[in-house]
């Protein structure tokens, strides 16, 4: 630290005479000064700024610290300030701040276990019945389907020599299947006794549907013999016949024919 003085002064103490003869000879140095020649009276005091000393230096002259001084009385309280002064007008808004990027979506979680089934529950009411609907428009009719009846014919049956009750003679018959139809017959009948008589039936199997009666006919005259019906519904396959039956003298039967027009 004294050599560090000494330097210090040195360089005042060249300021102060480089006007004179060591101006001739330029800047002193510490070369140009004795150690130990300078002392505190060769400076002037006050003269050595801080910035000239190091830090260790400025630790080194402080001195010890003295006692703490008694504590000073309390001051007078301040008094009130005065009115509180209006409130200032509301700054600007500020702009919105950038929206920030939508964050990446996280991972579907683990599908969780099924929760056990609920109970039934109770029926409910049965709904009012809905409307009708409108009726649909009637179909087109159908073509007419093909009539195709069905018939028999025969020749000659001859007539035996019976009394009055005996059974009657089959002249023609006709299986048909179950259904309805229009049954037309006829026949052409003669006999050998005059004035004798003759009964005919047609028959739907037992069942009668048309009959005729023909009394004094002449001995060996042909008389036509026509018999016609509308049959109920057949359940099933019938016959339809026509039989006849002289009451006293002989006779036959000729050119017959049975017809059954289908109607359903």
């Amino acid at each position: 630290m004294k050599k560090s003085m000494i330097v210090g002064a040195a360089v005042f103490l060249v300021l102060a005479v480089s006007s004179g003869a060591f101006a001739a000879k330029g800047l002193l140095t510490g070369a140009d000064i004795e150690n130990g020649s300078l002392t505190g009276a060769d400076i002037r005091q006050g003269s050595l700024g801080r910035a000239l000393f190091t830090g260790s230096a400025k630790r080194s002259l402080r001195g010890p610290a003295g006692s703490t001084g008694p504590r000073g009385a309390v001051g007078l309280a301040g008094r009130d300030g005065g009115a509180n002064g209006i409130n200032g007008a509301d700054g600007a808004r500020g702009l919105n701040g950038v929206a920030g990027t939508n964050g990446l979506a996280g991972s579907n979680g683990i599908d969780g276990t099924n929760g056990i089934a609920g109970r039934n529950g109770a029926d409910g009411m049965n709904g009012s019945p809905g409307t009708n609907g409108t009726n649909g428009t009637n179909g087109t009719n159908g073509t007419n389907g093909t009539v195709t009846p069905l018939w028999a014919t025969a020749g000659p049956t001859p007539f035996p020599a019976v009394g009055v009750g005996s059974a009657p003679t089959i002249v023609i018959y006709l299986d048909v299947p179950a259904g309805s139809y229009v049954v037309l017959a006829k026949t052409q009948l003669t006999q050998s006794g005059a004035g004798d008589s003759i009964h005919c039936d047609l028959k739907a199997g037992t069942a009668a549907l048309d009959q005729v009666d023909m009394k004094t006919l002449p001995a060996l005259a042909g008389v036509p013999v026509s018999l016609q019906a509308v049959t109920t519904t057949l359940a099933s396959s019938t016959r339809l016949s026509v039989s006849c039956v002289v009451t006293t003298a002989t006779g036959s039967a000729d050119n017959s024919s049975l017809i059954a027009i289908p109607t359903g």
